[in-house]
């Protein structure tokens, strides 16, 4: 399941490479399956079609593309999410299409843009600005301040693990990075955010801090495959019965906040 890390590797990937997406036109959208394109699907592909790519940012698991249309002075921004199993590729345009291809948008150097989603959650749609989105999240989990998180930590009282997974709180972490970060922290799951000692919540931030930048240099976790390019070394999560790396205890899978969850009861006491 993409997360922040992987996000930001998709991200550097489009703008980074030999060949960029940036500064590519679209002459040609192809929608590839209904439900993909978030509002009026005419719409999406009349303000693709003949687009320039001007921009990638990413705020959290969100990408957003800002793009000059054809024939306008004015710009506009595409947003994607990759949901639970979605990729997102910059390949040449004759390299045979998947079968879970979603999206393609065919651009100018002989190069498409496709979206591949073998479990369809993932969806695309047109934006004014990413303020529009932007504003229902929280910071940047990527960006934000060690004293901003400290803050915003402090004065909440819910559980750890549901409050790492609310979106309003820190934009980009998911279940993987939760469970990887509360065990860096040596926090149980459960325990809630105002039992923390100043020490705790100290080791929470900067666990934080450092599992996303050391995840996105790996260019994320592969977990089962969905994120071949990751190399991320996960301790807990998906190692339920197999031994703590630390302490050699079992490491724990439970249903918690609705997600599955795993930790070491032995590095993380509850109490």
């Amino acid at each position: 399941m993409p997360e922040l890390p992987e996000v930001e590797s998709v991200l550097r990937s489009l703008r980074d490479a030999p060949v960029s997406l940036i500064g590519r036109s679209v002459y040609e959208t192809r929608i590839l399956r209904d439900g993909v394109i978030e509002g009026d699907r005419e719409q999406f592909t009349r303000a693709m079609t003949g687009a320039v790519f001007q921009e990638i940012v990413r705020h959290g698991k969100y990408l957003f593309f800002r793009f000059t249309p054809y024939c306008a002075t004015s710009s506009g921004w595409m947003v994607l999410h990759l949901r639970m199993t979605g990729r997102l590729f910059l390949v040449p345009a004759e390299q045979a299409q998947e079968r879970h291809t979603r999206l393609c948008l065919l651009l100018d150097r002989g190069l498409a843009l496709r979206f591949d989603d073998p479990r369809a959650f993932g969806r695309a749609g047109l934006l004014e600005h990413p303020r529009s989105v932007t504003r229902r999240l929280g910071p940047d989990g990527l960006t934000i301040r060690h004293d901003e998180l400290l803050r915003r930590l402090t004065v909440q009282r819910r559980q750890l693990k549901p409050l790492l997974l609310d979106q309003g709180f820190v934009a980009g972490v998911g279940n993987i990075y939760a469970d990887e970060l509360l065990f860096r922290a040596r926090l149980h799951p459960l325990r809630s955010a105002d039992s923390l000692c100043p020490d705790e919540r100290e080791r929470l931030c900067r666990a934080l801090t450092a599992v996303l930048h050391q995840a996105v240099e790996a260019k994320g976790a592969n977990i089962d495959g969905v994120f071949e390019a990751g190399r991320f070394p996960v301790a807990v999560y998906g190692r339920g019965g197999l031994p703590c790396p630390v302490c050699g205890t079992a490491i724990r899978r439970e249903r918690l906040a609705g997600r599955g969850t795993h930790y070491c009861p032995a590095c993380q006491r509850l109490a």
